[in-house]
């Protein structure tokens, strides 16, 4: 049974216009150890099982690791928040789901590059990179080039932002990922920010429903396909 027949792309439309058309940059800088930095691996499947604050602004880096985010569904929540203007504030939402495109490594700093994607298309992006990822990942690399040398902005060193910001993505307080088998039980409490943040993103489309993922990847030969050679490598 080929690819097509199996069902695996009937919905590549449909994710496709999801990830990428009005995909932002946001970042997300992390006082991290190396260690914890090394498991972060280009291809990953990644599931955050928490609200994420990210920022819309970019500047130079004070700590060694940064989270670069390309995501068309993250919320402006600075919008409805004016307080939290001068931070930039967005959030992506509870079981957020990304790939790692990239890790990008430049005078002792760490930029790692991910692509916010919906819950039910990992299947399809553990098999296909497209051209698509090649220039986000020229993009971002740029990103980091252009601001290797700029002072950090100040406002996004203050304790209320760190607090909210300097842990890696995608993994607990014990430095472990979050399993894909997975999703995370929205408790009442979060439900109101959870439906917030879907209405403010325009994410109603049912492809990003959490539901658990068993990968296949071990079992499968990842080049080769018809599919792979038509959205690139």
């Amino acid at each position: 049974m080929t690819e097509i027949e199996n069902g695996l792309f009937e919905n590549s439309e449909e994710i496709i216009n999801w990830t990428y058309p009005g995909a932002t940059l946001y970042y997300k800088d992390c006082d991290i150890h190396p260690s914890v930095v090394e498991k972060f691996t280009k291809d990953r499947l990644i599931r955050n099982g928490f609200f994420l604050d990210v920022s819309s602004r970019g500047g130079g880096m004070k700590f060694d690791t940064r989270f670069l985010i390309a995501s068309a569904k993250a919320a402006k929540l600075y919008k409805v928040n004016p307080d939290n203007e001068r931070f930039a504030h967005c959030c992506l939402n509870l079981d957020s789901y990304f790939k790692v495109l990239d890790i990008y490594k430049l005078e002792g700093k760490t930029q790692i590059f991910l692509l916010h994607i919906p819950a039910k298309s990992l299947r399809y992006f553990e098999r296909v990179t497209s051209n698509w990822d090649d220039d986000f990942i020229k993009k971002a690399r740029k990103s980091l080039d252009d601001k290797i040398h700029m002072e950090p902005i100040s406002d996004l060193l203050e304790p209320f932002w760190l607090k909210r910001t300097n842990f890696p993505v995608g993994m607990n307080a014990r430095n472990n990922f979050f399993p894909l088998s997975s999703v995370s039980t929205i408790t009442k409490e979060e439900q109101p920010l959870y439906n917030a943040i879907k209405n403010l993103s325009n994410d109603k489309s049912q492809i990003n429903i959490p539901t658990p993922f068993f990968s296949e990847q071990d079992n499968q030969s990842k080049g080769g396909g018809f599919w792979s050679k038509i959205f690139g490598r």
